[in-house]
């Protein structure tokens, strides 16, 4: 595939030092092939590189912050060209050609500093779900996916060898992580940079009234690890 967007030749005097994506010239991702890649296309391609995981269109606004016109026309160019599909749940996931593309592209603007990988530090609460009998995982993903609770948006599902983790995200950026892994075991994960007992505890609390309210089960539920100091990479 023709990678245009490694010609620099438009760049501006000083930018080869410094380049940030909002100064780039408008045919920065410009390729004979692809014709171009705008900002807000570069945006969900950056977002959706994480492997196995699949954004929903509330998610994505939210995460990449475009006006809902300009993140519908990005995401129906990206799944014209390829680089995307939409799941029949509604949620979007980048194809193989996709991958392959970001994964160049990533590469790229790293070596030319257009954008830089940042070290975050988060504070990580765990608890423990025990079922008694358990219940098949596509049930509990069924029961949570898209869903909602109190200021928190569902955000993602990524799937993995281990199993599946399904994402919320409040306002104040706080994340609640549902991990549903290969042999029923199911884990809560609040992660913040200040910490919540009562979002844990709406968490937590919301998780269980919709397990109970699937089937009669009896729910187990145990703290067993708080991590401090938690730290995750994202490009910025």
């Amino acid at each position: 595939m023709d990678q245009g967007y490694r010609d620099f030749s438009n760049l501006k005097e000083g930018y080869n030092n410094n380049l940030e994506l909002g100064n780039l010239p408008k045919d920065y991702f410009y390729s004979n092939e692809y014709d171009y890649l705008t900002l807000p296309e570069v945006q969900l391609l950056l977002t959706l590189s994480d492997s196995q995981i699949s954004y929903s269109f509330s998610g994505l606004k939210k995460t990449t912050l475009l006006h809902q016109n300009q993140l519908t026309k990005a995401l129906k160019r990206l799944i014209d060209r390829e680089f995307l599909s939409r799941r029949d749940n509604g949620t979007y996931e980048l194809t193989n050609i996709g991958s392959d593309y970001t994964k160049g592209l990533i590469k790229d603007l790293i070596t030319n500093n257009a954008i830089n990988i940042q070290n975050n530090r988060f504070y990580s609460q765990w608890k423990k779900i025990h079922l008694i009998p358990p219940l098949k995982s596509e049930i509990l993903v069924s029961a949570f996916e898209k869903r909602w609770f109190g200021n928190f948006r569902f955000l993602y599902k990524r799937e993995n060898k281990e199993g599946i983790e399904l994402c919320w995200e409040d306002n104040n950026n706080d994340r609640v992580h549902l991990y549903i892994q290969k042999g029923n075991q199911i884990s809560i994960e609040y992660r913040t940079s200040l910490p919540s007992y009562n979002k844990i505890q709406e968490a937590t609390n919301w998780i269980r009234n919709e397990i109970y309210s699937l089937d009669e089960v009896n729910i187990e539920i145990e703290d067993y690890e708080i991590v401090e100091d938690f730290i995750k990479d994202t490009y910025n």
